[in-house]
């Protein structure tokens, strides 16, 4: 396989939909939490955006890197390894913002699923360590906790 095949294939990977609606609501409502108030970020907001960017330039900069010069499925293990390394390293500076902030006790199910989730895909590129798919999957779990955590701190 090629590196242009292994870009191809790349760019074919379907991308992340958001939902036509907000679906906060609905959850709260079945969780029986109040509802959601918009208060003013601050900079706590500021900060969760940035590491928001931040995973979304990573995962931008997976599909724009061209493979390094060696062939077949290790160049593609190399890559999609330096990237994880690379991604959880900016998810973790990102989530220490939070460790000391107060979160909602509401939020707490929801960010234990996602560490969990974020474990269980790390355990599968250590056993797949080609995958882009799970790659791309840590990438949008990371992105989700940040964004709670984010909820869960602003309100």
């Amino acid at each position: 396989m090629t590196d242009t095949d292994l870009r191809w294939r790349l760019r074919q990977l379907p991308r992340e939909i958001e939902p036509g609606r907000d679906l906060w609501p609905d959850i709260a409502a079945r969780l029986g939490a109040p509802p959601r108030r918009h208060a003013r970020a601050g900079w706590g907001g500021g900060l969760a955006l940035a590491a928001t960017l931040l995973l979304a330039f990573a995962g931008w900069r997976l599909v724009a890197t061209p493979a390094p010069p060696a062939a077949g499925d290790e160049a593609m293990a190399r890559v999609v390894q330096t990237e994880a390394r690379a991604l959880t390293l900016e998810y973790n500076a990102a989530l220490a913002e939070y460790r000391d902030l107060p979160l909602a006790a509401e939020a707490a199910p929801g960010l234990e699923a996602l560490d969990r989730s974020a474990r269980d895909i790390r355990s599968a590129l250590a056993a797949s360590p080609d995958s882009v798919r799970l790659l791309q999957h840590l990438q949008r779990t990371y992105t989700r906790r940040l964004e709670l955590t984010q909820r869960a701190v602003i309100g």
